[in-house]
């Protein structure tokens, strides 16, 4: 029994150290976002590893005649472990402006399996499910998952928490400023009909890194992000 409790515990060390080896150094990324057919604003985005620890940086900036309307930069920032499964958040934020008020924070307590949120000046604490992401971790955790026909993963966005599931739509060849990639397309399930929608396109020689994701809402606008400028080191 010890030597078998041993052979897990080597297996389960060995798995997250080669989970961690596998995962870049560095990714930085650029998109350009088209609000129904209008570019309106760039993401730029930086995610580093340190040892088994990562973080995300995201920051949004609007263009052209929209960067006169804009109330300022949209900032958000994921930090936590890599472990066996891929990303572990441990911390999240997003700011909006300048405003102090309108900053959102998501802490993830692992060893107590709690989720402590914070926002409009409120604070909430939830039961934390294994495997969640946050907003901008979800979108790193796709090179760490398995390329099954059905994904399913709770997230929170610092306000509350989901369930986001995701089925494969099948394989498409798309073309992007940074030329014609070969992608794995998912799109999120909807639990009611009159909710939002999401695709996401996954590059296959890209580490299945996101490259284009596009947003339907359910008024008729859509958002989408495409990828503009991506380096992986």
């Amino acid at each position: 029994m010890k030597i078998l409790r041993l052979s897990l515990f080597l297996f389960s060390a060995y798995a997250a150290l080669a989970t961690a080896h596998a995962a870049p150094l560095k990714i930085s990324a650029t998109y350009g976002m088209i609000v129904n057919n209008q570019d309106v604003g760039l993401v730029k985005e930086t995610f580093s590893r340190k040892g088994k620890t990562y973080q995300v940086r995201s920051e949004t900036s609007a263009i052209g005649i929209f960067s006169f309307l804009s109330k300022g930069k949209i900032l958000l920032v994921s930090r936590g472990d890599i472990g066996a499964d891929g990303l572990r958040p441990r911390h999240f934020e997003h700011h909006r402006g300048d405003d102090p008020n309108k900053a959102i924070f998501a802490n993830f307590d692992w060893s107590k399996n709690k989720l402590s949120l914070k926002y409009d000046g409120r604070s909430e604490t939830a039961d934390l499910p294994a495997g969640t992401q946050d907003r901008l971790s979800l979108m790193y955790q796709f090179m760490f998952m398995p390329r099954d026909a059905k994904l399913s993963f709770p997230m929170t966005n610092g306000r509350a928490l989901e369930t986001y599931r995701y089925i494969l739509v099948g394989e498409e060849k798309i073309t992007t400023p940074i030329g014609t990639l070969q992608t794995l397309r998912y799109t999120k399930l909807r639990d009611k009909d009159d909710e939002d929608s999401t695709d996401i396109w996954l590059a296959k020689d890209k580490q299945f890194f996101p490259v284009r994701v596009l947003m339907r809402k359910k008024d008729g606008g859509q958002t989408e992000q495409i990828i503009t400028d991506l380096e992986i080191h």
